[in-house]
């Protein structure tokens, strides 16, 4: 399947034309506290791509476990610029179909994790 989602998406789409099985997208809010950079999710701001269909074990596995402790780490170990437009790629060190992307714009941090065809 190709990258068509019906409703509005929040995140990262994939790159253009990428056969996908599955697609997750997220919007956050880039916070700063003290010096620290912070993550706030907010539930509603979640798109899934089946929307009624569950993700194979591997991408459900690869969001639970790596895409989570990504993002902490990025936040943790790197000064994030909320209007730098810096984009952030993670690709899974052994299933080359799964990638997360991450991308700054106007205090919001956009996440994309997809599986590809």
């Amino acid at each position: 399947m190709l990258f068509a989602p019906k409703d509005h998406w929040f995140g990262l789409p994939p790159p253009d034309n990428t056969p996908i099985r599955g697609a997750f997208g997220l919007r956050a809010i880039l916070q700063s506290h003290y010096g620290r950079q912070t993550l706030e999710f907010f539930s509603n701001r979640k798109s899934f791509l089946p929307a009624e269909a569950p993700f194979s074990p591997d991408f459900q596995t690869f969001l639970d476990n790596e895409v989570t402790a990504w993002l902490k780490t990025l936040c943790d170990q790197t000064w994030i610029n909320p209007n730098g437009d810096q984009p952030y790629t993670l690709e899974h060190p052994v299933n080359p179909r799964l990638r997360a992307m991450a991308r700054t714009r106007g205090g919001y941090l956009y996440v994309g994790a997809y599986e590809m065809a």
